[in-house]
């Protein structure tokens, strides 16, 4: 990664306007994708002084600032009291610690890549994002369409929600990408999510609707997941062993959850 300035805006407002301004910029989070870029960008735009860094309870709400690290989000006690070990464990194998005290999830969430666990994790919960210009927008939206591309994600905002939450993952290696992983929550009604199949997370609707409408059908959900789902193939596995465990991890994750 290259840029030819820097800069350092001591407001949002100032950092969206040269954003908006130099389609050639690029903003700087924990920067640990962009190092190993080849890119030319004509303007770094460092938000590490706007004080996007803090996980605090607000009401019936848990807000996340997008510059908060990824180690911080998966050993916060907030975070764990209301969801368990749904993003812990969605983190806790990403690259190694030092790679997490320094990736944020602000940059985790905006790039959108496949790879991306939380993003797996988050889509289960009741979630929003707050961006500078957009405002407020249902996470689900902004990870199925690419509307928003030139804006600043201030904030994530997670609902406080009773019920149990599970996570499920594949993978060749402690410290590798995973082959495919789920979520699964069970708050006012059951969220599947599937993900790294090896594109981006989605929830799933058909396999949701049948296990919100009869609890016990549990197998036949799970397996509705292979044929809802298309399963990619990449490096580390063919889509046809990813559609094969796809329904395993999900019929786990769903016990998991109804007990």
């Amino acid at each position: 990664m290259r840029f030819d300035k820097f800069v350092q805006p001591k407001n949002l407002k100032t950092a969206l306007e040269i954003l908006k301004k130099d389609p050639k910029s690029v903003i700087l989070g924990g920067t640990t994708f962009l190092r190993i870029s080849d890119k030319n960008y004509s303007t770094g735009i460092d938000l590490s002084a706007l004080g996007l860094k803090y996980i605090k309870e607000v009401g019936d709400q848990i807000e996340i600032g997008a510059y908060t690290s990824l180690r911080t989000l998966e050993t916060d006690p907030i975070i764990n009291k209301y969801f368990g070990k749904l993003v812990p464990k969605s983190l806790e194998n990403l690259i190694g610690v030092q790679f997490r005290n320094n990736a944020t999830i602000g940059g985790a969430i905006f790039g959108r890549l496949g790879f991306t666990e939380i993003i797996t994790a988050l889509l289960v919960l009741d979630c929003e994002l707050e961006f500078e210009e957009n405002g407020l927008v249902p996470f689900s939206e902004f990870i199925s369409n690419w509307k928003i591309k030139r804006d600043i994600l201030k904030k994530i905002i997670i609902k406080k929600n009773k019920g149990k939450c599970s996570y499920k993952m594949m993978r060749n290696s402690s410290s590798d990408f995973t082959i495919l992983s789920v979520a699964v929550s069970n708050f006012d009604k059951i969220r599947i999510a599937v993900g790294t199949r090896p594109a981006i997370a989605t929830l799933s609707i058909k396999a949701a609707q049948l296990i919100n409408s009869d609890k016990n059908k549990i197998e036949e959900a799970a397996n509705l997941i292979a044929e809802e789902f298309k399963f990619g193939k990449d490096l580390r596995a063919e889509g046809k062993y990813r559609k094969m465990i796809a329904p395993v991890l999900v019929k786990r994750a769903l016990q998991e959850v109804l007990k």
